[in-house]
């Protein structure tokens, strides 16, 4: 016969697959997003007042944009179930307080049962989204080509691309501010506008600036777009446009000298007034055997530890300089080491996209 506690069997069948990770991620990540989430539709409060009416009147905020968030109907019944609660422990009386703790864990079902909905929504175009992005460690020409593509959420709004096209290797990293669902799908959007242009156009500036003309038409006004797109040919030269995106590194063969490519171009979505076509620059180089290309969004960049310190451009450099002689995928891996220990226990809070670009002969 099972003597064993009851309390202890259902402690037990609660927590056992329970992880120390998981309470960190809640503590850690999901708080601060599920702040942000209500926090932004909450009103600033006025600078003269003092401490203690500005709390009261964030709390008041808090909780109606947490009230408001609701549908109509299970607002009813939350404000319901605090009104039992209360009266509840003023009479007191059992019987309110266990109707509020029905209807408080129905609504807590309704909640469940559209947020698992929408995860399986989400995790559909998350598998989606992978598919349009290249994974694998490519050969091209004479480039060794390696890439890594990581979302903050389910879905993101980064953009990386390997296109074979006009007999040139076409490679777009590109970054739509924002994360989630919207970036996703406008991410989704400039994949489709830019495989079209290539049926149109071959020079890398005007792909670029016709992209401006067809993706900014439709683009959000509080987003934008930065993106760095380049060509090889087969002789190994390369040109590259930037419109607004973080500057690449050009790392030289000696494993001493990088070469900052910092090109004029500003990013798509802005009201540019007409300049974005005069000021869009295009480098071409050639690379030399061993030299390596580094593009990346700033999600790599701005990586953050727990302190809120960066990761930052210095650790990159530094990495790929030591170890110059390695395969783009060696590289890869031990940016992606060095990443990890940097970060710890921190949680990503961007997308990170890189491609690593070697030139083999």
């Amino acid at each position: 016969m099972n003597n064993s506690n009851p309390i202890k069997r259902i402690f037990e069948l609660y927590t056992s697959d329970l992880t120390h990770d998981e309470i960190e991620r809640l503590i850690k990540k999901e708080a601060g997003e599920v702040y942000e989430f209500f926090a932004q539709d909450i009103p600033k409060n006025e600078i003269h007042r003092n401490r203690l009416i500005r709390g009261a009147i964030f709390l008041r905020s808090l909780f109606n944009a947490f009230i408001l968030k609701l549908n109509p109907a299970r607002r009813i019944f939350y404000l319901a179930s605090l009104l039992f609660f209360i009266l509840g422990n003023i009479e007191p009386s059992e019987t309110y307080l266990i109707l509020s703790f029905l209807i408080l864990n129905l609504l807590l079902a309704f909640e469940l049962a559209d947020k698992l909905s929408a995860k399986g929504e989400l995790d559909v175009a998350r598998k989606i989204q992978s598919k349009l992005i290249p994974k694998h460690t490519v050969k091209i020409f004479k480039f060794d080509i390696s890439s890594y593509y990581e979302p903050a959420r389910e879905v993101g709004g980064d953009y990386f691309d390997v296109i074979n096209k006009n007999e040139k290797i076409y490679i777009a990293v590109g970054d739509i501010s924002g994360k989630g669902m919207a970036a996703a799908i406008y991410m989704v959007r400039l994949q489709s506008i830019l495989h079209l242009l290539l049926d149109y156009f071959i020079d890398v500036k005007e792909i670029i600036i016709n992209l401006k003309k067809y993706f900014s038409k439709n683009l959000r006004k509080d987003l934008f777009l930065t993106i760095t797109f380049l060509s090889i040919e087969k002789d190994g030269k390369i040109k590259l446009v930037r419109a607004g995106h973080p500057p690449a590194f050009w790392f030289h063969s000696d494993g001493k000298n990088v070469t900052t490519i910092n090109s004029k171009g500003m990013g798509i979505g802005f009201n540019d007034r007409g300049i974005f076509e005069n000021t869009l620059e295009v480098y071409e180089f050639y690379p030399k055997p061993n030299d390596i290309l580094f593009v990346y969004s700033d999600g790599l960049t701005e990586a953050m530890n727990v302190y809120k310190n960066q990761f930052g451009e210095e650790a990159i450099k530094q990495i790929i300089l030591q170890n110059n002689d390695k395969s783009t995928e060696e590289i890869k891996n031990l940016l992606l080491n060095r990443l990890k220990l940097f970060r710890g226990t921190a949680y990503q809070n961007d997308d990170i996209t890189f491609v690593l670009l070697k030139t083999t002969s």
